[in-house]
């Protein structure tokens, strides 16, 4: 999975071609997408507009698999992933990820929390 995020991190999207089994799927259930194999996945993320930089925050290992939690920014505008990865074989062949915006608090709830 960071090899995965570093190729992506760098713009080295076809380098990341080979971590992705033939038959991969990856499912984006905020904008209920899915992504049917690997050529796809490669080819949106490489037509993605801007110059996102990601950084891997946490791996957790699960069986059969990975989640990770991943800023990506380009500039001002930033966001976590959270992604569930699974793998089979030594290749990965499904990802569930979700996206949420990185933003300060809808309003102030410094009384019970603390913003960092």
């Amino acid at each position: 999975m960071r090899r995965l995020w570093r190729c992506f991190d760098q713009g080295r999207f076809q380098d990341a071609r080979p971590l992705l089994a033939a038959d991969f799927e990856a499912f984006w259930p905020n904008t209920r997408e899915r992504i049917r194999g690997p050529e796809n996945f490669i080819a949106l993320n490489e037509a993605y507009p801007g110059n996102w930089r990601c950084d891997v925050e946490k791996v957790i290992a699960v069986p059969k698999g990975a989640v990770t939690v991943t800023r990506i920014r380009d500039g001002d505008v930033a966001f976590i992933a959270v992604s569930f990865f699974e793998v089979t074989g030594d290749r990965i062949a499904r990802a569930e990820e979700f996206f949420g915006d990185v933003a300060e608090p809808p309003f102030d709830r410094s009384a019970w929390a603390e913003w960092y």
